[in-house]
């Protein structure tokens, strides 16, 4: 499902267990409107961070060890360059599409500029000392394929917990948020005596903003992965 869609059905429930627990519309509307901008300028912001440079890095792990396996193979630049853009997605086709007219090594270090990992920096290092002085490629190459391997391995562990936490964190703050709306009804008498003080009226406001700060370092905690090179800043 879309993102902001998801954000704008949690930010409409947001507003209506704000409404159901302390009947104010002003709240209710200050709550809504606050996820929204919360879910369309910050986590949506995060969440792209993070899908980009992880996205780029499988693709950097899928090209390199199809450009070394095919250069072991045809002893080819242009052999395997082909090869690993058979493999690549349009993105990165795009990119190579852009930089036909360069030869294979120039091409190599351009998309240096797309995968921007110290590994790939590693490869186009590799690469080149291949082609000045020959050897056996997948020899040359054997300590940087399994950093890239174990580093591949680091991301797909990390997607699994950040998948656990996520879970974890949405089913706690729905039972949370459900119960205290609950509580309207169950304790109807003591709610009467409360519900227009101001204290009270804040106090249910500032709950559900606590909520979205939780949520803000979630998505903080679980766009942190560490990827040698990258910068947050990158595009």
């Amino acid at each position: 499902m879309n993102f902001l869609l998801i954000g704008f059905f949690v930010s409409l429930a947001f507003a209506g267990l704000n409404y159901i627990a302390s009947e104010n519309v002003i709240s209710s509307l200050v709550i809504f409107l606050t996820s929204i901008g919360f879910f369309v300028f910050i986590a949506r912001r995060q969440k792209n961070k993070y899908l980009n440079k992880t996205r780029r890095y499988h693709q950097c792990y899928r090209f390199v060890n199809t450009y070394v396996v095919s250069l072991s193979i045809k002893g080819s630049l242009a052999y395997a360059r082909e090869s690993a853009y058979n493999i690549s997605d349009s993105k990165v086709k795009e990119v190579m599409d852009s930089i036909k007219e360069m030869d294979e090594e120039e091409q190599l270090s351009y998309l240096s500029k797309y995968f921007k990992f110290d590994l790939y920096y590693l490869f186009v290092d590799t690469v080149t000392l291949w082609n000045e002085q020959g050897g056996d490629i997948l020899n040359m190459s054997q300590r940087l394929i399994n950093k890239l391997r174990l580093k591949e391995e680091y991301l797909l562990s990390c997607e699994s917990m950040h998948k656990s936490r996520v879970i974890e964190f949405t089913i706690l703050w729905s039972i949370t948020l459900i119960i205290l709306a609950s509580l309207r009804f169950a304790l109807s008498q003591f709610y009467n005596k409360v519900i227009q003080t101001p204290f009270y009226q804040v106090s249910v406001v500032a709950i559900f903003l606590f909520v979205l700060l939780s949520i803000y370092i979630l998505v903080k905690r679980i766009s942190n992965v560490t990827l040698e090179g990258w910068k947050d800043d990158e595009k």
